[in-house]
């Protein structure tokens, strides 16, 4: 993990920095008859905009681009192992058709769980052992492959800062991912509505996306329709996003 972060830093990544307000949200998560919490009801959200805007579900291999035919993300949790607190990342299959309590459950189990086993086999056991700037060196030549790229897990994960903290803020994450969404922590903000200034639960989230395989444009129309989707609470009404087939 440290290596394909060592080797984010080299990526072009782009940020914006968004406010969202989460007033419907937050009613539907309270009136929800399965618990959900917010990370998994972002995590359903992102997984409907990844949806409708498959250009984003892509990573670079080499000069080439991979692009995937089904919504996984990834999530970050915080989970205790061996007396200490350790972060993993679980990946939710299909993130686009499941619900916010489906979602939210395999966060929770997986924050409760011993952790996927993360052992190395094959190339990538022979890997692990060279020397950290040649396993770094090996690692990048090994991602110009598709076949190999596609093997490094989803493109697009989700990470929460607000689970550490009740501030409210921004953060700029450094992840070896095509679209990264970094969720703070929510607090109430003057906002204008119909010519007045009221209070409004907002939450401030970061988009990040790797300008080598995202163009400003489309990133822009992504971060629009996601804005929308969270501030509608759409995630509660769709089994699977308009336009989805089977796959």
């Amino acid at each position: 993990m440290l290596d394909r972060l060592a080797g984010a830093s080299r990526r072009f990544q782009v940020h914006a920095l968004v406010e969202l307000d989460v007033t419907e949200a937050a009613a539907r998560i309270e009136a929800a008859e399965s618990r959900v919490t917010w990370t998994g009801f972002v995590v359903a959200t992102l997984g409907r905009a990844v949806a409708r805007h498959p250009e984003v579900n892509a990573r670079r291999a080499g000069n080439r681009i991979l692009t995937f035919d089904r919504v996984d993300l990834g999530a970050t949790v915080e989970r205790q192992w061996e007396g200490r607190s350790v972060l993993d990342v679980v990946t939710i299959p299909d993130a686009d058709r499941r619900s916010c309590a489906e979602i939210s459950a395999r966060l929770h189990d997986a924050k409760l769980g011993p952790g996927e086993s993360a052992r190395p086999t094959g190339l990538t056991a022979w890997i692990v052992r060279l020397p950290g700037p040649l396993r770094r060196s090996a690692i990048r030549m090994a991602g110009m492959s598709p076949r190999v790229a596609a093997t490094f897990g989803p493109a697009v994960g989700v990470t929460s800062i607000g689970m550490f903290t009740s501030g409210w803020g921004w953060a700029i994450p450094l992840a070896p991912l095509t679209v990264i969404a970094t969720v703070g922590g929510i607090d109430d903000r003057a906002v204008v509505r119909d010519g007045r200034v009221v209070a409004r639960p907002m939450l401030p989230l970061t988009l990040t996306f790797d300008h080598a395989v995202i163009d400003g444009a489309p990133a822009a129309r992504f971060a629009e329709t996601f804005r929308t989707l969270v501030e509608a609470a759409a995630a509660f009404d769709e089994a699977r996003p308009p336009g989805s087939s089977d796959r």
